[in-house]
């Protein structure tokens, strides 16, 4: 084969891939998905999807015994129903103006509002106010970064004082989360936009949500067997979002992390190849429950399909359809060689201009394998559609592939040297 036919066919065979890449992003960022929780099943038949993806790659067999499922139950605290707020008669849009923090109870009537001031809100003025029951009756109204700065990202003091809820408000369009869903709190808790009136009496409030004990998902594992039996790598990417808030307002996660699973894919039918059969065995993992405080991850560390002992790298894929030139990176002490390796990969090949490297978190599917002394490595593209994360404007129309190209040649480079 010539050069120019090689150089050709390496061109329509990274377009194709670029397409399936997006085709996988827009289908599961699709409505009838539901946004890939527990709302309508939505993340039961994204599973199945995957599934089907997976049959398709003759070379990648279930990851276990019975099958590609690893099912676990948790519980989960949903809003399906009704998510109503209005202010001084004013109706808001919940996911637009307001969002209910997951573990709220439910709750329908009317309260007046206070406002705390500035001033008050750091804890020896704020606690014993608020212990005070003067507010027993009313929502309290605070800033939500004051309350990050003084009581941490989880105030759960603060959720369990004496009043009749509150009200957190932002600088920025306000964020849905899951991942304290597994527990009520005793009052309810709202996120609100920059746009919330500073000077309103009074709110009405309809929240209806119900604990589902012992709700079922399940990690999606398929396998590619490399040359040598006796190690493996892990590729992993949940393919869980927020699912709805609200009967009418639902999150398409079409970066967060439809595009992680997307990347994945593309990667398994690479390896799927003969000509790029893998030294050692490539395990996809597509986990469920990321959004829920990691559980399909964790999960998988207690139920490992191969040994952790014989796990040499786990790269957890996360939000990659962004537009920006720089990576975001994670790992643990065990991780960091071979964050090295990524580094000079990068370098001498010169795909991202910047590698920006975080202290490890818990923020994604990589933190219970790094607790646990494995290799792991965070992933994530930033840029624009950073801006619309965990909000329901992240859908298709907001996915980049513009970096899929070098993404994709970084990741195979980094996993073939090993």
């Amino acid at each position: 084969m010539s050069a120019a036919l090689l150089l050709c066919t390496w061109a329509v065979s990274q377009a194709q891939d670029k397409k399936y890449f997006l085709d996988v992003i827009t289908e599961l960022s699709s409505k009838k998905y539901e946004g890939r929780s527990d709302y309508g099943k939505g993340d039961r038949k994204a599973a199945a999807y995957i599934v089907k993806q997976y049959q398709t790659i003759p070379e990648l067999k279930p990851g276990l015994a019975h099958g590609y499922l690893q099912h676990f139950t948790y519980p989960v605290n949903v809003f399906h129903k009704k998510i109503e707020l209005s202010v001084n008669g004013r109706d808001l849009v919940p996911g637009q103006d307001f969002t209910v923090r997951e573990f709220s109870p439910s709750i329908n009537g009317s309260w007046p509002l206070a406002y705390i001031p500035v001033e008050s809100h750091k804890p020896e003025s704020l606690l014993p106010l608020l212990q005070s029951g003067k507010y027993s009756r009313t929502f309290i109204v605070v800033d939500f970064d004051l309350i990050n700065r003084y009581y941490g990202i989880a105030p759960v003091e603060l959720y369990r004082m004496p009043v009749a809820g509150i009200i957190m408000t932002h600088k920025k369009k306000p964020t849905f989360f899951k991942s304290r869903s597994g527990q009520l709190q005793p009052v309810p808790v709202l996120w609100t936009g920059p746009d919330f009136p500073g000077d309103a009496r009074q709110i009405t409030l309809r929240i209806d949500s119900r604990m589902i004990k012992e709700y079922t998902s399940a990690n999606v594992i398929g396998q590619i067997e490399g040359i040598r039996g006796d190690s493996c790598l892990i590729i992993i990417a949940h393919y869980d979002h927020l699912g709805h808030l609200g009967k009418e307002v639902w999150y398409p996660g079409a970066n967060d992390n439809a595009s992680g699973v997307a990347m994945m894919l593309t990667l398994a039918h690479y390896y799927a190849l003969p000509e790029n059969k893998p030294k050692h065995t490539l395990l996809f993992i597509a986990s469920a429950a990321e959004e829920n405080n990691l559980l399909g991850s964790e999960y998988y560390v207690e139920n490992p399909v191969i040994p952790l002992s014989r796990t040499i790298q786990v790269i957890d894929l996360d939000m990659l359809a962004d537009n920006g030139d720089r990576l975001f990176l994670e790992t643990g002490p065990e991780g960091r060689k071979t964050l090295e390796w990524l580094k000079a990969i990068n370098s001498q090949h010169g795909f991202f201009k910047t590698l920006t490297q975080e202290p490890l978190s818990n923020d994604s599917d990589h933190y219970p394998f790094a607790v646990r002394q494995v290799p792991a490595l965070y992933i994530m593209v930033d840029g624009r559609a950073f801006d619309v994360y965990h909000t329901p404007l992240d859908d298709a129309e907001h996915a980049f592939a513009v970096n899929y190209e070098k993404l994709f040649h970084l990741l195979t480079h980094f996993i073939s040297s090993f």
